[in-house]
Parts: structure tokens; sequence; C-alpha cells
């Protein structure tokens, strides 16, 4: 009798140490996908933050070129128009 119960335990031991190492590997799967995304998600908003931000520097510079080009063109016109 304890013979057959030391089976039955050692069967469930092995069961439970099956499933556990199995949910185990599942859990840590989804875990590493799931911050693999969230680091290419990172990675892109911060690609799309530097390229809107770059992009507003450069309009940045041409609004300044443009209002140090302005009063050029205004005594210019008032040299040329008289």
């Amino acid at each position: 009798m304890s013979d057959n119960f030391g089976k039955i335990l050692s069967n469930l031991n092995t069961k439970i140490e099956d499933t556990y190492n199995k949910n185990t590997k599942r859990i840590t799967e989804g875990t590493t996908s799931t911050v693999q995304k969230c680091q290419e998600l990172q990675e892109s908003s911060k690609k799309r933050f530097n390229s809107y931000y770059n992009r507003k520097k450069i309009i940045d510079w041409l609004i300044y070129l443009n209002l140090g080009i302005t009063p050029i063109f205004l005594i210019l016109l008032f040299f040329v128009k008289k």
C-alpha cells in the first residue's frame, strides 16, 4: 500500500512540475514578447518625437530668417519707390 501511495505521490509531483515548467515557460515567452513590443513602441515614439522636434527647429530658423530679411526688403522698397 505504501509503495502504491509513493507512486501516486511521485506521479502527482511529476505532473505538478511539468505543469509548473510549462506555464513558467509560457509566461516567460509572453513577458519577453510584451517587453520587446514595448521597446519597439518606445523607439518608434522617440523617432517621431525627434523628427517633429527637428522639423520644428527648421521652421523656427526659417521664421527667424524671414524676420531678419523682411526689414531689409521694406527699406529697399522705400528707396526704390522714390
